[in-house]
């Protein structure tokens, strides 16, 4: 009895051992078909946790750069969009320096405002684009909605907002993948200063404003400068909301000042000119456009029309610059998206290099490992077929 259970015993563990042979063989065949060496999470659980953080990241990654992707044509239509508006910036800017011209007719006058009209209808095209999804570029954070519109009399009114929509490129870094309209087309620095000037010119004046600067901010009165000229000298009247506050010859060197107030002044004086300032930090590029197209209708003769064109021709140009800067801007968004995606790309070869020194199968060592445990698992299944033959009568 006792023998026949040791045979039984002894013939179960012969069999296991053989079992065991067979699925290390198996697990060696699955790992050279597969070129891993992990199969699953019990062949080294330390390793497959630092492999479930590398796919993490990876798909991290992966998302981000699919943020980058979205967010450089989001930028290239922005790019493309103000590269166009500072073409009719800069077109209408010669237009009106043109109209300036005293020796032009008034047909020429009218030639020059139907394609100042023209560069104004295609300016509120640009102005109104969509992106590839549909998506109006410039109309802040309310991206479905038309930003501009412009009524009968040439008004223009913004109905976006002033925010920007962000693109999250990586977990740390956000970049802008657009511009609110009202900052790049209201928001443009007075060429002039502070104040806004407003003409009333003799026949024949060649006068212009320069510069006018206040160093109190908390002045917001109107001024205006009243000029006569006697005997070769110029002399002038300064007043504040309508009262008299300085009188004193004139010194183009100098300028007019008084108090916080500084008015530079350029070009031919004649007696009772006046220009009017009113407080203004910022125009607008709209309005620039709906002076130009009106003042192109005044005769050539009229100094005040004229210096006005001037005006409108330094507010272009002002604008072209104000835009100028956005498309710089838009510029080194578009290098952070590369750098930024190079930075993954390197990532992830490093993670990859990384997860394949915990994963990726040697296979010189595996092909070494199969062959031993096939020589193992001959050896079981031999002594399992010497086990199961053995029988008493094979001794008498």
């Amino acid at each position: 009895m006792i023998s026949r259970i040791a045979n039984f015993h002894h013939y179960n563990s012969v069999s296991n051992d053989m079992n065991r042979q067979q699925i290390k063989v198996q697990e060696n065949q699955q790992q050279l078909a597969s070129g891993k060496r992990l199969l699953t999470a019990g062949d080294d659980p330390v390793a497959s946790i630092y492999i479930q953080n590398f796919d993490q990241q990876n798909t991290q990654i992966d998302q981000s750069v699919k943020s980058i992707t979205m967010a450089r044509n989001r930028l290239n239509n922005e790019e493309a969009a103000i590269t166009e508006v500072e073409n009719l910036l800069d077109d209408a800017k010669r237009r009106s320096m043109m109209m300036v011209n005293g020796s032009l007719s008034g047909d020429d006058r009218v030639a020059h405002k139907q394609d100042m009209q023209g560069a104004f209808d295609s300016f509120m095209n640009v102005v109104n684009t969509r992106d590839e999804s549909g998506n109006y570029v410039f109309a802040g954070t309310q991206y479905s909605q038309q930003p501009f519109f412009r009524d009968n009399n040439g008004e223009v009114a913004y109905v976006g907002d002033s925010y920007q929509r962000m693109a999250k490129i990586s977990p740390s870094v956000d970049v802008p993948i657009n511009d609110a309209g009202d900052k790049l087309f209201l928001e443009v620095a007075n060429p002039f200063g502070d104040y806004q000037p407003d003409y009333a010119l003799e026949s024949g004046s060649l006068l212009l404003l320069s510069q006018a600067q206040n160093g109190n901010d908390a002045d917001q009165s109107k001024y205006r400068v009243d000029f006569s000229t006697s005997s070769g000298s110029t002399s002038y009247e300064l007043y504040q909301d309508g009262a008299l506050v300085s009188t004193a010859p004139f010194d183009p060197h100098k300028g007019i000042q008084w108090n916080t107030l500084q008015i530079d002044l350029k070009g031919e004086i004649k007696n009772g000119d006046s220009i009017s300032l009113n407080r203004q930090e910022n125009v607008s590029v709209f309005d620039a456009f709906k002076r130009g197209i009106e003042l192109s209708d005044s005769d050539v003769s009229d100094a005040s029309a004229t210096a006005e064109l001037h005006q409108v021709a330094e507010e272009l140009a002002q604008g072209f610059k104000h835009i100028n800067r956005a498309r710089s801007e838009v510029g080194t968004r578009l290098q952070t998206l590369d750098r930024q995606e190079d930075m993954h790309q390197d990532f992830k070869i490093v993670m990859n290099e990384a997860r394949g020194t915990l994963e990726d199968l040697d296979y010189a060592t595996a092909v070494i490992e199969l062959n031993q445990n096939m020589t193992a698992l001959q050896a079981s299944q031999q002594a399992f077929a010497k086990t199961k033959d053995l029988n008493l009568f094979n001794y008498i």
